[in-house]
């Protein structure tokens, strides 16, 4: 029996709110704001931080592709990797994104150079820090709850449905939940 979108999308979404109903907006926000806090304090001036900011953005954007290739082996397989085998994925995937590091940033640093007001640019890449901050420890959070082997009858569901569907609510539903988390956030200037 395959799976729909919509009921990939709904069984995602519970798994989304139950694997963050524990997280507080505040717990969150402080998170966020130490290594927002922490960027600035190492930076010597304004063109360092904004430069770590770009960095790290490529880091944590390509990190957080890496844990969809993860999810998706499995799905394409139709099996569970151990958390060994997880972890060993990542960090090969981290160590390929720091490899190609400096032309990632090249790549990043043109798309937000498009924002041509540096204060808005500067906001810009601290809002998609923070968000990514969230997404990739929702990511990898679930990951390993999926892997589990006292949720993997559960998890067998998304076995049943096209992986392309089920990367895309994973990937979207992730943004989403990041979103709602990181709302109210005040990052001062």
């Amino acid at each position: 029996m395959k799976m729909t979108k919509e009921e990939v999308a709904r069984a995602l979404s519970a798994l989304f709110h139950e694997l963050t109903a524990h997280w507080t907006k505040e717990k969150i926000h402080s998170d966020v704001l130490e290594m927002i806090m922490k960027l600035r304090i190492e930076s010597a001036d304004e063109e360092e931080y904004m430069h770590g900011l770009i960095a790290n953005v490529a880091f944590a954007t390509e990190s957080s592709y890496s844990l969809q290739q993860v999810f998706g082996t499995m799905l394409q397989e139709r099996s569970f990797l151990s958390s060994a085998a997880v972890e060993e994925m990542m960090n090969e995937a981290q160590a390929r994104i720091r490899e190609h590091i400096s032309e990632l940033i090249s790549r990043y640093k043109a798309h937000f150079e498009q924002i041509h007001d540096e204060t808005e640019r500067k906001k810009q890449l601290e809002r998609s820090y923070c968000a990514l901050l969230i997404v990739n420890r929702m990511k990898t959070d679930f990951l390993f709850q999926f892997i589990h082997e006292d949720n993997q009858n559960a998890a067998k569901q998304f076995f049943a449905a096209d992986p392309s569907d089920v990367l895309e609510a994973f990937h979207h539903l992730s943004s989403v939940y990041a979103s709602r988390l990181l709302e109210g956030l005040e990052l001062h200037y």
